[in-house]
């Protein structure tokens, strides 16, 4: 289990989507230098935050998800509702915020 970068985010929040977009499809991911980026300009210049899989087994789909997401592929063009609880989200959301039931048609 040696773990791999597979993503080199803008900033923070953009890490942490695609860390959940990795977890999402049951692949363990974990963001490193998401505190450092706020530094910018005083660090040297590679303090973008990262998103790196838990075990390099899950690397070459990890890197397909997130050239999927990169560009927009993930998202559905039309907002769902929740079988499992009823809530209506948007339609870039493949996991339901208030229950974690995952979208029925995202894989």
């Amino acid at each position: 289990m040696k773990p791999r970068e597979v993503y080199l985010a803008a900033d923070p929040v953009n890490a942490e989507i695609a860390k959940d977009v990795l977890a999402g499809h049951g692949i363990a991911a974990h963001v490193r230098n998401q505190y450092l980026w706020g530094g910018m300009g005083d660090l040297p210049a590679n303090v973008y935050p990262s998103v790196w899989v838990d075990d390099e087994v899950d690397f070459a789909a990890a890197k397909a998800l997130i050239r999927r997401f990169e560009r927009g592929a993930l998202a559905h063009g039309r907002p769902w509702q929740c079988p499992n609880c009823g809530e209506n989200l948007d339609a870039q959301f493949e996991q339901c915020w208030n229950c974690q039931a995952v979208r029925p048609d995202s894989t």
